[in-house]
């Protein structure tokens, strides 16, 4: 199982701790919201490879694919 799956997993199991625990269901999303922030992190180590045929322009290619693994980051909560 790769990294960003586990994440997601623990996610889940921390969503279905906030169901089953109302008393505490703030502090269970807030650990949910912190795994999928890994989740995301992960996707986000991802390697690309191109393949350059026929003159085409890797260094633009490759510039557009960075710019599509570069996702907003979420601020830190506080708290």
């Amino acid at each position: 199982m790769d990294r960003r799956t586990a994440c997601l997993n623990q996610a889940d199991a921390f969503r279905e701790k906030a169901i089953a625990d109302p008393a505490h269901h703030d502090e269970w999303i807030d650990e949910a919201i912190k795994w999928l922030e890994r989740a995301m992190e992960a996707s986000r180590r991802v390697a690309v490879t191109i393949d350059a045929k026929d003159g085409w322009p890797v260094q633009d290619a490759a510039q557009e694919a960075a710019a599509d693994a570069a996702l907003p980051q979420r601020p830190e909560r506080g708290g």
